[in-house]
């Protein structure tokens, strides 16, 4: 900030004031005994108003000085108007992180406590079945290894709509859940303190209905885990940090390479019965999803 110069009276500078500002010049007017003082804000900008202040000085009274009140207090209420939005939109970083994790991300906690709670009871050989055939996709009865069960979703006809989304919750062992828990944990997470909760909620229905419904056309209702929404999470993130930077989202190297690479080895049948259409669908539906809201929140810029 740098002096350059004086006026007699408070209105003159008020004046000088309005007509730099409406220029993009931003300065201080200070009263200094009789005088006031005008301070400019901007180095570079101090030549050109010592330039404005000699003219204006010649002349005070001139159309151009006295019309620029108008345009100076409408950049002026805009600016206010913006400090505002910002002061709206802050975010106490140490106020989120101080907060426990059940709080700051709500979605992923359901995810991963219901589905911890559920594992839990499957353990038990008097819930097992109970727990198998409340969540599945559809009622089914078993013979040996033989599964039986109506291809129509009878029970989703019914009314039973949850089902199209409770096979998520299902866990056949302790890596699986372990496996899915911490996906969820770290890509749930990110994507709700990111996106919010609703959106999460948003991306866990888009994805687990169709990945439910694929692998139950291809093999039948005896699958679960919510690999197949993981893969949708991770596809979304995935597309959203190429397509998007602005987005904050960041998938490092080494997870691209972890879960691309269980996706293809799950397939191989080297690792037992594995639900891969529910893999496939769920990324590539995830992709989509973060594909399309990348170019549609472009496209919303653009116009």
């Amino acid at each position: 900030m740098r002096k350059i110069g004086s006026l007699e009276s408070e209105q003159q500078a008020r004046h000088l004031a309005d007509y730099l500002l409406a220029q993009g010049v931003d300065i201080n007017v200070e009263s200094s005994g009789d005088q006031w003082t005008i301070w400019v804000l901007d180095e570079d900008q101090v030549e050109q108003s010592k330039a404005e202040l000699a003219e204006f000085s010649r002349n005070p009274e001139a159309e151009k000085y006295l019309s620029a009140r108008l345009q100076a207090n409408a950049i002026r209420d805009e600016r206010i108007k913006k400090v505002r939005e910002d002061v709206k939109n802050r975010v106490d970083v140490r106020e989120t992180w101080n907060r426990p994790f059940t709080s700051r991300c709500p979605v992923t906690s359901l995810l991963i406590g219901v589905s911890v709670v559920v594992f839990l009871f499957m353990q038990s050989n008097e819930y097992e079945n109970q727990v198998r055939q409340a969540l599945s996709i559809c009622t089914f009865k078993t013979s040996g290894n033989m599964i039986s069960y109506d291809t129509r979703l009878v029970d989703v006809r019914d009314g039973e709509v949850w089902r199209l989304i409770t096979p998520i919750f299902i866990h056949f062992g302790v890596f699986h859940i372990l496996f899915n828990s911490i996906m969820t944990y770290q890509l749930g997470g990110a994507i709700e303190m990111n996106r919010g909760s609703t959106r999460l909620a948003l991306l866990v229905l888009l994805t687990a209905v169709p990945s439910n419904l694929a692998q139950f056309y291809w093999s039948g209702p005896g699958f679960g885990g919510l690999s197949g929404v993981v893969y949708g999470m991770f596809g979304y993130m995935w597309m959203k940090s190429q397509f998007d930077p602005r987005s904050n989202f960041y998938i490092p190297p080494n997870m691209v390479f972890i879960l691309i690479g269980w996706f293809f080895l799950c397939m191989t049948g080297l690792v037992g019965n594995v639900a891969n259409l529910a893999h496939g669908f769920g990324l590539g539906t995830g992709m989509v999803i973060g594909i399309g809201a990348s170019f549609l929140k472009q496209a919303g810029k653009s116009r």
